[in-house]
């Protein structure tokens, strides 16, 4: 009997979820040579749902949304050089957006007769040289996800 009570009890509890949904995404890992700087970024979006900016950095815009349909961007440029990151894994860009993601992460796009469903991150930086400017490519790899519920507190 203590077995069927078990298994009842077993039976009603609910459903855990192999992976949180809801995270706080960071954009780093971006290579950069001793003289370049991140100019600005953008990253297309496939199954992600922006819930909120927590935190612009100073002299930043930043773009995050999406519409109807699963694609959406999130983008960032600097106002000028004076706020360009100078460090492939900016502390500004840490845990900056709070997102909602409707499944696990696409590394890649999924090309099949009915079309292309494209990777769930994929874009580029654009980094500025000495000189001239360069467009980085930037993927899963670059976007760190860390489970959150909210915006951290300042």
């Amino acid at each position: 009997m203590n077995l069927v009570l078990a298994a009842l009890a077993l039976a009603a509890a609910p459903v855990q979820v192999d992976h949180p949904r809801t995270y706080l995404l960071s954009v780093g890992g971006i290579a950069l040579k001793a003289s370049e700087s991140i100019e600005g970024f953008s990253i297309d979006t496939w199954g992600v749902d922006f819930a909120a900016v927590c935190r612009i950095p100073s002299g930043w815009r930043i773009k995050a949304g999406g519409g109807a349909t699963p694609d959406g961007e999130l983008s960032g440029a600097g106002s000028q050089g004076a706020t360009w990151f100078r460090h492939g894994s900016p502390v500004e860009l840490r845990a900056f957006v709070l997102v909602t993601l409707s499944g696990p992460v696409q590394r890649a796009d999924i090309r099949d007769a009915t079309g292309v469903e494209p990777a769930t991150f994929g874009g580029h930086a654009t980094i500025s040289t000495e000189d001239r400017t360069r467009r980085a490519r930037l993927t899963y790899r670059n976007v760190r996800l860390t489970p959150a519920r909210h915006c951290p507190a300042h």
